[in-house]
């Protein structure tokens, strides 16, 4: 769960969102395929209604002398009419047999009307068909004269195009649907039609995945239904143009959410590196214990994060200046004291010198006391004061420690005859340390001073000193 706090988790989390974009497209394009069928059906419903005004109220349309097919010359002109109008549909004309019996201007209307991928059929009250044009399996490609070359063609072809037919099932080619099914479909309507009933109807052909759309339409003469149209077309062009869109929204929507998302993780690594770097700055900042040795830098930046470390790098500049001022107030305060603990014990030795009763000279001897004291303490200070100064200027280097202790301790042997010393070295050899052996030896006459300052006359003061696993323990015990 740790992982999710980060900056760069929760841009992440952002980034796979944009998924939902596609998905809420592809439920928009579903909704449009219904949209796109309704207004087909209301295309077909206008077209059916004009064709039925036009071959309405014309009596020529449909003349008697057709409706034989025994005379020669009748059955040769049927024929020259199939020859001549049943190119559209061969296949269909050819299964219709001894119903066909076209006429030569209902045909010439049909061709003016007729589109490429609709199919219009004309039949009288004798459930003669006197029209047919237009044909259902002429192929719909929406990719024709298209240019397949260049990288990103072939990858839209390869990748993104066989994607939408796996999620859409395109038509790509004509529907293709028996004749003997295609008949029976539509003389249904027509007897429906002929009773003064426009109807439409939906249909699926086997094995394919396009629906035929049909409407119905009577023909009028007069008061009285001579006979009927029925316009057909399939889905295969809303159904590529639904696809079209499909190819286009996820052709889109891959780039600008590849482009987004590395765009995302660039700036997610960008500011978690900006981040780390100025929590990497702040604690370099402070040492071990507690100065300020660093500042924060990239203060120039003008977002938020620029203003955090600018309002960082001022924080640690007060934090320095009032540092220096700690650790300068006790020199000052040293130097400030000298000049009244002067003045008291100036006018102590007055008082020691003048003629004052005894018990008096009691309160002086202990005043005397305590400007020793603070005399002593002022010096401590200013002496801490200066090996700290002087700490910070010496210079490191590798020396044996066991060679100073021993060397320090015989000179405290020669300092303090009445003290006992007593020292131990626990180490096989040298014990070379990294450090500044003036500052050590400074030390260890401090603790000395100090265990001699509480050490009975005449005892042992022991000195420890051993070393092992990388470490060296100094001791003093008195």
């Amino acid at each position: 769960m740790a992982f999710f706090r980060s900056i760069r988790a929760r841009l992440l989390l952002i980034a796979v969102l944009l998924l939902s974009i596609p998905l809420i497209g592809f439920r928009f394009i579903q909704e449009m395929d219904g949209y796109l069928r309704e207004g087909q059906q209301q295309v077909l419903n206008s077209t059916a209604r004009l064709l039925s005004a036009t071959l309405s109220d014309r009596p020529q349309l449909f003349r008697a002398d057709m409706a034989g097919v025994g005379d020669v010359a009748e059955e040769a002109e049927r024929r020259r009419l199939l020859a001549l109008f049943s190119s559209a549909d061969p296949e269909a004309a050819a299964g219709l047999g001894g119903i066909y019996q076209p006429s030569e201007d209902i045909e010439r209307i049909l061709g003016v009307v007729a589109g490429s991928a609709s199919r219009i059929w004309v039949v009288d009250s004798h459930s003669r068909v006197r029209g047919l044009s237009g044909s259902l399996s002429a192929p719909y490609s929406r990719n024709a004269g298209t240019s397949e070359s260049g990288w990103a063609a072939k990858f839209y072809a390869s990748t993104i195009r066989p994607l939408v037919r796996a999620m859409t099932k395109e038509q790509t080619a004509g529907t293709h649907e028996d004749p003997q099914v295609a008949q029976q479909a539509v003389m249904l309507q027509v007897d429906r039609a002929l009773i003064g009933q426009t109807n439409s109807r939906l249909r699926v052909p086997a094995g394919g995945s396009a629906v035929i759309l049909s409407v119905a339409q009577p023909i009028w003469q007069g008061d009285n239904i001579v006979g009927a149209v029925v316009v057909e077309e399939t889905t295969s062009g809303g159904q590529s143009l639904r696809a079209a869109a499909l190819e286009s929204l996820l052709a889109t929507t891959l780039v600008v959410f590849a482009v987004g998302f590395v765009a995302l993780i660039a700036f997610a690594w960008r500011l978690a590196y900006r981040v780390r770097r100025l929590q990497q700055q702040a604690d370099d900042a402070i040492d071990v214990h507690g100065r300020i040795r660093g500042e924060i830098t990239g203060v120039g930046a003008a977002d938020e994060i620029g203003a955090l470390a600018r309002t960082m790098n001022a924080t640690l500049l007060r934090l320095r200046r009032y540092n220096d001022y700690l650790e300068k107030m006790a020199a000052r305060l040293s130097h400030e004291l000298r000049t009244p603990v002067a003045v008291v014990r100036s006018s102590l030795d007055n008082l020691r010198h003048a003629d004052l009763p005894v018990q008096q000279r009691i309160y002086i001897d202990r005043a005397e006391e305590g400007v020793s004291r603070l005399t002593s303490l002022m010096s401590r200070m200013s002496e801490a004061t200066q090996l700290e100064s002087m700490l910070h200027g010496a210079g490191r280097e590798y020396f044996d420690l066991a060679r100073v202790v021993s060397g320090c301790v015989e000179g405290y042997r020669l300092a303090f005859p009445k003290q006992l010393f007593d020292l131990s070295i626990q180490a096989t050899g040298a014990v070379s340390i990294n450090g500044n052996a003036e500052s050590i030896a400074q030390m260890l006459d401090k603790l000395i001073q100090n265990a001699i300052d509480f050490a009975k006359p005449e005892s042992v003061i022991r000195l420890r000193l051993a070393a092992g696993s990388g470490l060296v323990h100094l001791s003093v015990e008195n």
